[in-house]
């Protein structure tokens, strides 16, 4: 096994245990705040993949992304709520030609509100809209011109529109496609479609508590 192999094996394992730990805690915290009512709580496990001519897509592979909802307003024709999605994904240079090898990986950070529309006659499927916030933090370990390892930290945020549809399995479990445009602020570099644009789309489960 190569030394990248290894070392990407080793960033996979930190990002596992880091989103076990975020979805013990968020479901702890679900339990105490449900204890005793009606929750309006879901949690869902997605995988993310992105795609389009953006940086984000030629350096990076996603791993997992974690989500909580909570329902605070419904109606006959739709629910309102907000969200939170942790996601994390690997650098990946085997895009890049004739480029120096660089380990690393990405966070990003989702809050956001939503609403799930109700369907007439097909009460299974939930499309929903969302609007939020979308923050990366970035970590690359590199080497530079005269062979010295570097690590560099950055991040950089922007709105994120959320378009998503939910499929009952059961009561409690659903499957959901959900797509993410984020408009990033490139603060640090030519702000281009390249550097602002980015394009996931999610695959994942739900179960609502």
């Amino acid at each position: 096994m190569s030394v990248r192999a290894i070392v990407e094996n080793v960033l996979i394992s930190k990002f596992i245990l880091m989103l076990k730990n975020v979805f013990l805690s968020v479901m702890m915290m679900t339990c105490f705040l449900s204890f005793g009512q009606q929750s309006n709580f879901s949690l869902e496990a997605n995988f993310p993949y992105t795609f389009g001519d953006n940086f984000v897509d030629e350096g990076y592979n996603g791993v997992a992304d974690l989500g909580l909802k909570y329902r605070f307003a419904e109606y006959n024709a739709l629910d309102l709520g907000a969200s939170l999605n942790v996601g994390a994904f690997l650098r990946d240079d085997t895009r890049f030609d004739n480029s120096p090898e660089a380990n690393g990986n990405a966070v990003i950070f989702q809050p956001r509100v939503y609403a799930s529309f109700k369907v007439a006659g097909y009460p299974q499927w939930h499309p929903m809209i969302g609007l939020g916030y979308s923050i990366f933090a970035f970590h690359i370990e590199d080497q530079n011109f005269a062979g010295a390892d570097f690590q560099e930290n950055s991040s950089d945020d922007g709105i994120n529109l959320n378009l998503a549809i939910a499929y009952d399995i059961y009561d409690e479990f659903y499957v959901q496609l959900q797509y993410d445009y984020v408009r990033l602020s490139a603060r640090d570099v030519r702000k281009t479609p390249y550097n602002q644009n980015v394009n996931i789309l999610k695959v994942g489960i739900g179960y609502r508590f």
